[in-house]
């Protein structure tokens, strides 16, 4: 991983999404996978949502402080999302080519749209509709590196997309005139938050000139975009 993804993990998880970052670009496989448990670990810390009473809601601060990180300015009570999209798409971009130069170097056409996700215990999952889906999981099973580097972008893609949804509940929360109104708020953007992360497997596609992130097309399903 270069010193740029790393600079922009750091800017948008702030002090929950470090451990994956020690993976060095020497680093041997074996090692790599150890890594990958302090990484999973943080992840899903990254994406929890506060606990509050039933019948209650967050406050704009509380989710701020849980789910926002860096985003959050609590100067102003904003979120922060507009550099922070940029930075992801920017470091995805940057893997997107990093991914094609690596499968050209391998033989592998660039242009066939390559969708990838991660499973549970880490590994680079290649959709079986791509021609040549078992020649890039050994790319990547050879490379940790860009193993990892899959990894960081997918789930900074995933985080991003649950920021939006909370982002969007408050706004709503902001506009509403009374705690009832702000608890019901709190009852649906909650439940579709736990949804989304239920459903987060830092799937992506990658084609030419275009990658689309399928949490993001979660939330235009659940129009929260």
């Amino acid at each position: 991983m270069n010193a740029l993804a790393t600079a922009s993990s750091k800017a948008v998880f702030g002090d929950l999404m470090t451990a994956h970052q020690t993976v060095a670009s020497n680093t041997p496989a074996k090692l790599a996978a150890t890594k990958f448990a302090d990484y999973l670990e943080e992840k899903q810390s990254a994406n929890r949502l506060p606990s509050v009473s039933p019948g209650q809601h967050p406050s704009p601060e509380l989710l701020g402080k849980v789910l926002f990180g860096n985003a959050w300015d609590a100067d102003t009570k904003t979120i922060r999302l507009d550099k922070i999209a940029a930075d992801i798409q920017k470091l995805t971009a940057e893997f997107a080519g990093q991914f094609r130069q690596a499968l050209a170097n391998r033989g592998i056409d660039p242009n066939i749209p390559a969708e990838l996700s991660v499973g549970g215990d880490g590994r680079i999952i290649v959709d079986n509709g791509h021609p040549q889906a078992a020649e890039i999981s050994k790319l990547f099973a050879a490379d940790p590196q860009l193993a990892q580097a899959y990894r960081d972008v997918a789930t900074q893609n995933d985080h991003l997309t649950l920021m939006q949804a909370g982002a969007a509940y408050v706004k709503d929360w902001n506009a509403a005139k009374t705690d009832g109104e702000r608890t019901a708020l709190w009852n649906r953007y909650s439940t579709l938050m736990d949804k989304m992360i239920s459903m987060f497997s830092g799937r992506m596609t990658f084609a030419p000139n275009t990658v689309v992130a399928e949490s993001q097309q979660m939330l235009r399903r659940m129009d929260l975009s």
